[in-house]
């Protein structure tokens, strides 16, 4: 409790130097901390970035309200690789979606639901994301050589935080399906960012020299990346 406001946070302890702060697009609190900090600590430091805190919420509540979530109705503009496409929904007898001629059409049973569309839409996405992605990890691996020998396994999932993860040790890596909301360069940062992490676990001074040695424009691509206006859905009524 701080001035009387409760403040709930993630509190991840590992081995490091300093205390971070993480506010989620969410506005949820995400803080680490070396191994063996006193609570006392930790929440001192929170105390300490309420300004921080309330001034980060109040910019992703204005953002949120310039970028409402999308229904996937007929009319919204979607980013696809990073051109904007106009969803058209139309009613069919088996639940598919394409591109064509531009629009992102949705094809549904019920186009009235909402909880339809979103299924449709993310099947989409699992089709996109494996038809582009997985040749494309192919592709630049051998820039990577001797790690790793061959492209590794990957996966595609939703992460609200992450674009990728990599684990070496099982030669896997696991990448956001909302890459394909973004233009191709930005998603090549993501995959030469992930397999750099097969020569450099961390995100060490070794591992940005490395990365920037393969990509000497990976500072701007990764700005660009964070400034990215990604969309969100409405989630549908229960």
């Amino acid at each position: 409790m701080i001035g009387g406001v409760r403040y709930d946070y993630v509190l991840e302890r590992k081995k490091m130097k300093n205390l971070t702060l993480r506010v989620w697009p969410d506005g949820s609190l995400h803080v680490s901390a070396p191994t063996r900090t006193p609570l006392t600590r930790i929440e001192s430091f929170l105390t300490a970035h309420t300004v921080f805190i309330e001034k980060t919420r109040r910019q992703l509540e204005e953002k949120t309200l310039k970028n409402p979530p999308l229904r996937l109705a007929t009319g919204d503009i979607v980013p696809i690789w990073g051109f904007p496409h106009t969803v058209f929904v139309t009613k069919t007898a088996k639940r598919c979606a394409k591109i064509e001629k531009g629009m992102l059409v949705l094809g549904v049973k019920d186009p009235e639901s909402d909880a339809e569309r979103l299924r449709c839409f993310g099947d989409f996405l699992d089709r996109e994301a494996k038809s582009r992605l997985v040749p494309r990890v192919a592709e630049l691996t051998p820039l990577f050589a001797p790690k790793p020998p061959t492209p590794p396994a990957l996966t595609f999932r939703t992460m609200k935080t992450k674009w990728g993860v990599c684990r070496p040790r099982e030669g896997r890596v696991t990448l956001n399906r909302n890459l394909v909301f973004l233009p191709p360069t930005l998603a090549d940062y993501v995959i030469y960012h992930e397999l750099a992490h097969f020569h450099h676990a961390d995100h060490s001074a070794a591992f940005w020299q490395y990365l920037e040695g393969l990509m000497p424009d990976c500072k701007e691509k990764r700005k660009a990346l964070n400034a990215f206006p990604i969309p969100k859905f409405k989630a549908p009524k229960a």
